[in-house]
């Protein structure tokens, strides 16, 4: 699988300077095939998937600079940025022998995997390398609902936050785990010691192995906690209001930034995207300013966590007062049928397909046959 990438990589880099149509570039990977022998030991379909990135690369540029963005140029990948390749549509097969499953890749051979779940109809799967561990991610074809019944009363607004993670309009609280902040420490100590060794040398590649574990490690616990946040939301309520957060504008906010990309929020927003039945975006102003109750502005500060409203008298959490005006805000946002009738029949789109990966732990590392 090292080769694989290694061919996969020095393939890409020989085509990224190439100012070729995707069609030219894949006459030319033909012609290129009788030139250097040894790419006819990969797979045709995963030598042409490297072609598919390029392109792929290419069009992501090009659309950032229509937007308005600045752009660089498309760089080569060293050995250690250019981490997966891809089996499309052939070459691969999962079969189960004895009480082991076992993953056939064209060119490579069996490999002992841990399934998380079985898999039907697989359509593509890509192989990635990550530090020192290897996971499968595989696409397979699902039939899902074209129709999905919701029922507006079963609605939630959520307000996320630093401090805590979540304060529902049910007035649930969660507090935010903000796994990078406990582990600051190390992770500082573990960039001191990289720096301190010769680049290039065994040492060095130690300290950095060990560097991007720590990061893995963080990556890992927070993932877990908003799949698991995520998931009850999704399964307890079939509409979800949340605010509309312009997150690159808050983490301008040197004092909260470290807070805030810890946080996680955007992670958990496409989390709910693909797994609640519908998600709706409230405009957050003035939602922890107004009271839920009677509408009156109370302004206040961070350090103020106590919403009092002078005209109604209202004293609860500044966050649950939040959650209730995004989710009164969120339910004038809906159609009146949707909000009058229950259960209330609506189209949604169809994913022919949908991505199965294996969960990021040590229960997917692939273990190759000694």
């Amino acid at each position: 699988m090292v080769e694989t990438l290694d061919g996969c990589r020095w393939l890409y880099n020989h085509f990224l300077s190439k100012d070729l149509s995707k069609e030219d570039l894949q006459f030319a990977l033909t012609e290129l095939k009788e030139h250097k022998p040894w790419l006819r030991n990969y797979h045709s379909k995963m030598l042409q998937m490297v072609i598919h990135k390029i392109d792929s690369a290419r069009k992501a540029l090009t659309t950032l600079r229509k937007k308005g963005y600045k752009t660089g140029k498309s760089y080569y990948l060293t050995h250690e940025k250019y981490n997966s390749f891809t089996y499309n549509q052939s070459g691969f097969r999962i079969q189960r022998h004895g009480k082991t499953d076992l993953l056939w890749l064209s060119n490579i051979g069996y490999i002992a995997i841990r399934l998380h779940r079985p898999v039907k109809n697989i359509k593509q799967i890509t192989i990635c390398r990550r530090i020192d561990k290897w996971y499968a991610f595989v696409c397979c074809e699902l039939s899902k609902p074209i129709f999905k019944f919701l029922n507006p009363n079963k609605s939630i607004g959520i307000d996320v936050g630093i401090t805590k993670f979540i304060h529902d309009s049910d007035n649930l609280a969660i507090e935010n785990p903000l796994f990078l902040n406990k582990i600051v420490k190390p992770l500082k100590r573990s960039s001191r010691k990289m720096a301190r060794r010769k680049k290039g040398s065994q040492n060095h590649k130690k300290a950095k192995t060990r560097l991007q574990i720590l990061h893995e490690r963080i990556r890992n616990k927070r993932n877990d906690f908003l799949h698991k946040i995520s998931s009850y939301y999704s399964k307890q309520y079939d509409v979800v209001f949340l605010e509309r957060l312009h997150v690159l504008n808050m983490v301008k906010n040197s004092y909260l930034a470290r807070y805030i990309l810890d946080s996680g929020w955007r992670k958990f927003k496409q989390l709910l995207e693909y797994k609640a039945k519908m998600i709706v975006e409230v405009e957050p102003k003035n939602t922890t300013i107004n009271c839920h109750r009677c509408g009156n502005k109370v302004p206040k500060t961070l350090a103020i966590r106590i919403h009092k409203c002078d005209v109604c008298g209202l004293a609860i959490d500044r966050d649950y007062n939040a959650s209730m005006n995004i989710l009164q805000g969120g339910l004038l946002l809906l159609p009146v049928v949707r909000r009058e009738f229950t259960p209330v029949e609506i189209e949604c789109r169809s994913k022919k397909q949908e991505n199965i990966g294996f969960p990021i732990d040590s229960r997917v590392l692939f273990k190759p046959f000694q």
